[in-house]
């Protein structure tokens, strides 16, 4: 009778755990695909920038103090500073040659650039020393996405091509050891489950928001921009206007959260959108 009762409490223990997996399976396929409001609202800017011939191929961007933009534009070494108030260039550094820059950041009192092959430039403003990082990234990898994540002191290289097939990757440069290593790993299943064309996520531009810490990916190719969370999990997205995006190439937000996007325009100066900052 003892070794009946004993063997009905193990059966009941198991059915337990076993639904107790099942809600939890089924709790992180519910998460998996549930899909929040988007943040903003991208087919009505608040404002628009037209930029002057200098940035007419605006490849990066990235907020910089006492209302302003940094711009690169992917041809020439120069980082740009665009007065948001002014509406001008009113400053540039030049940080080298000719090249494909596809990203840009301020941290820390530096800018840091991105080359298309996964090298970064490291220099001050104005300053003629000039440092630059080999990230010694796979072969065949190109990167364009650049951003800034103030939570782990990294910057974060998203992968446009090139890399393991099934995945998106972005890569972390760690600012206090100096490694470089893969950080983040998006699988394409994972995009395709909540409605995003793996196939076309090839990401142009990507921020870290600075309220939230959610990774805001923006796609040329794919006319969209992906939210994820940190553990790699699609919250949000967004597909934009082609006729409002000619050819989105870079994101980065104020801190209060207000979004700007950068996009080309074939044969015509590029141009920024302003994206005020949701409650």
């Amino acid at each position: 009778m003892k070794g009946t009762f004993i063997h009905i409490l193990a059966l009941l223990g198991l059915i337990s755990a076993c639904s107790s997996k099942k809600n939890q399976d089924a709790k992180a396929e519910s998460e998996s695909t549930t899909l929040q409001p988007f943040a903003y609202t991208l087919n009505a800017p608040t404002r628009r920038f037209d930029l002057p011939a200098e940035l007419e191929e605006i490849s990066g961007l990235s907020y910089y103090p006492n209302n302003q933009l940094l711009c690169v534009q992917d041809e020439v070494a120069v980082a740009y500073f665009f007065d948001l108030k002014k509406k001008q260039i009113t400053d540039s550094s030049v940080f080298g040659n000719y090249g494909d820059f596809e990203g840009i950041e301020w941290v820390k009192d530096e800018i840091y650039t991105l080359k298309s092959n996964g090298d970064l430039y490291r220099f001050k403003p104005f300053s003629k020393e000039i440092r630059r990082i080999p990230t010694d990234l796979p072969g065949k990898t190109e990167v364009e996405g650049l951003a800034y994540d103030p939570e782990s002191d990294r910057l974060m290289l998203a992968v446009k091509d090139g890399g393991k097939k099934g995945e998106k990757v972005v890569y972390m440069y760690d600012l206090k050891t100096k490694v470089v290593f893969k950080g983040l790993t998006i699988r394409e299943e994972v995009l395709e489950e909540a409605g995003v064309d793996a196939k076309k996520f090839k990401p142009s531009g990507l921020a870290v928001h600075p309220k939230t810490g959610d990774l805001y990916f923006l796609t040329s190719i794919g006319k969209a921009v992906v939210v994820l969370n940190r553990k790699g999990r699609v919250i949000a997205s967004q597909a934009l206007d082609p006729k409002l995006f000619r050819q989105p190439e870079g994101i980065c937000f104020a801190p209060d959260g207000t979004l700007y996007i950068a996009s080309e325009e074939a044969g015509k100066p590029g141009y920024i959108l302003e994206f005020a900052n949701q409650p």
